[in-house]
């Protein structure tokens, strides 16, 4: 069984109800990474049973990640500032 990951700030419920939808067996939990103290900040982890290529696929259609993946997502990176940066006065 492998485990497919969301930040602390995404929703994976699509991604559940689209599983489930499909006869999966699906767990969602919070796990936390070392040295995580807030139970909020927790990653959130779908674990789904049988681990199959329909899995992979739902995780590439609804988000999250897969750990070890290699590939990146089809998100353009964030823009460069217009200006230069400027220090406050102290």
């Amino acid at each position: 069984m492998s485990t497919i990951w969301f930040d602390p700030d995404d929703d994976p419920a699509e991604l559940v109800k689209a599983l489930e939808a499909e006869g999966y067996d699906v767990r969602v939990r919070r796990e936390g990474f070392a040295g995580e103290e807030d139970s909020e900040d927790r990653s959130l982890v779908v674990t789904a049973e049988p681990f199959d290529e329909g899995v992979e696929a739902l995780v590439d259609v609804y988000g999250g990640w897969l750990p070890g993946d290699e590939r990146l997502p089809d998100v353009p990176p964030p823009g460069l500032p217009d200006g230069p940066m400027r220090l406050k006065d102290r």
